[in-house]
């Protein structure tokens, strides 16, 4: 059974230049132990996906469509029983390190919150847990560190903070928003292991939204590539790795450095920019970038299509 289900899930903005749709008709699931690693360009609409999902966006911000976890729907769900679920039976990891903690409190202090609220744990208890955590996530001089402000950090170690506070409760259900960013490779070794173990292990579901290709062969199991706000391929991270489907994954990939390569030369990219949210064009949002676009392609926007054990939304796929 799957411990998380989202169908046709969609975000949207108010702004001054009209209502921008920044995910439109999001759908896949996630059973417990397993990972699934989300992939794209910046604006692709990974994050909004998550905030959507969590109940965590801006006042101008609306979400659509369902989103169950463990059975439960998230979304239209009271403010109170989010604040419930999110921190122990759902952690967030969020990108940005130094917006994600709070400025004025001791990283011991922040950490042992998570703990006291949300499992009833003394102050006593609640240090000791916090510090064997980031004892497992191998940050230099733990102890130095809980009488810390995040300031004093760097932002490697306030990112290892952010995924420590996210691990304390043992969630159901981890989205980790770029967590190996900033991190040398040793480090994120580290943080991927411990990611690996957490779902072999404990069976925690786990959401890596990421740029690093190399990431997701590291951890996931299944990958979903989004562009324009849609999930453009989604297929067993092996078999996407093997032989990707969609021009737009095929492009990712070929921008993607790679060890047989020759050195000295320029790494190949994708032409052009996504397209703005508020001019998309009528038919498959890439075509404008797509080396394998037609007059068809500009016009038709394409419907995810089941291929095998994967989906692609591309007219160029064949059935």
């Amino acid at each position: 059974m799957a411990m998380l289900e989202i169908s046709n899930l969609g975000v949207s903005f108010r702004t001054p230049r009209g209502t921008l749709h920044a995910v439109k008709d999001v759908s896949f699931s996630l059973e417990p132990g397993r990972c699934l690693g989300i992939v794209g360009e910046s604006g692709s609409g990974k994050s909004q996906t998550m905030l959507g999902m969590l109940g965590l966006l801006p006042q101008n911000g609306t979400v659509t469509g369902s989103a169950l976890f463990e059975g439960e729907e998230l979304i239209g769900a009271p403010r109170r029983r989010l604040d419930e679920l999110r921190g122990a039976r759902m952690s967030l990891v969020f990108q940005d390190s130094i917006t994600g903690l709070t400025p004025h409190m001791r990283i011991g202090d922040q950490l042992a919150e998570v703990l006291q609220v949300h499992k009833g744990f003394s102050r006593k208890q609640a240090l000791a847990e916090s510090l064997a955590m980031l004892e497992v996530l191998r940050l230099s001089e733990p102890e130095r560190r809980l009488r810390q402000y995040p300031h004093e950090l760097s932002g490697g170690m306030r990112q290892r903070v952010m995924i420590a506070m996210a691990l304390l409760c043992k969630p159901s259900l981890l989205i980790a928003d770029e967590p190996t960013t900033a991190l040398d490779v040793t480090v994120q070794a580290t943080i991927l292991s411990t990611l690996g173990k957490l779902k072999d292990h404990a069976g925690t579901a786990i959401i890596l939204i990421t740029h690093d290709l190399s990431v997701v062969a590291g951890v996931c199991d299944e990958v979903a590539v989004m562009y324009g706000g849609r999930i453009v391929e989604h297929a067993p991270v092996d078999e996407l790795f093997a032989a990707p489907a969609h021009p737009y994954t095929k492009g990712l990939f070929m921008c993607t450095p790679r060890i047989d390569m020759p050195t000295g030369g320029m790494l190949p990219a994708i032409p052009g920019v996504p397209p703005p949210l508020n001019a998309m064009p009528p038919g498959c949002a890439f075509s404008p970038r797509c080396p394998e676009a037609d007059a068809r392609c500009e016009q038709v926007r394409p419907e995810a299509r089941r291929i095998g054990n994967r989906l692609a939304a591309c007219l160029k796929v064949p059935a």
